[in-house]
């Protein structure tokens, strides 16, 4: 099965996205509240079934998109015993975000 992403293509219609998602997300990781985060993530990644729609789209620090990979977002969490605080915009209460 192919799989089709703008991202794939280094587009202008890919930069164009990916410009407009940094700026929606005001350049903040979605993943660990990281300002100035200058990626932009599938958050179902396109190897899953997941699109170039902007809803599927999140910025995304360097280190959070390396890391999540084509990891779905619940298997990129980690559990932790204790509540933490985060800014980010998909980190469930009670979880981190694994960096491995």
């Amino acid at each position: 099965m192919a799989y089709s992403s703008q991202r794939a293509k280094n587009s202008t219609q890919w930069k164009k996205i990916r410009k407009r998602i940094i700026a929606r997300d005001q350049g903040i990781c979605a993943y660990c509240g990281t300002e100035n985060a200058t990626t932009v993530d599938h958050v179902v990644p396109v190897a899953r079934g997941g699109d170039d729609s902007e809803s599927n789209l999140v910025c995304a620090c360097v280190r959070c998109n390396t890391s999540k990979g084509k990891k779905m977002p619940f298997d990129f969490f980690e559990p932790v015993s204790t509540t933490k605080h985060t800014q980010g915009l998909f980190v469930p209460e009670n979880v981190s975000v694994s960096h491995d």
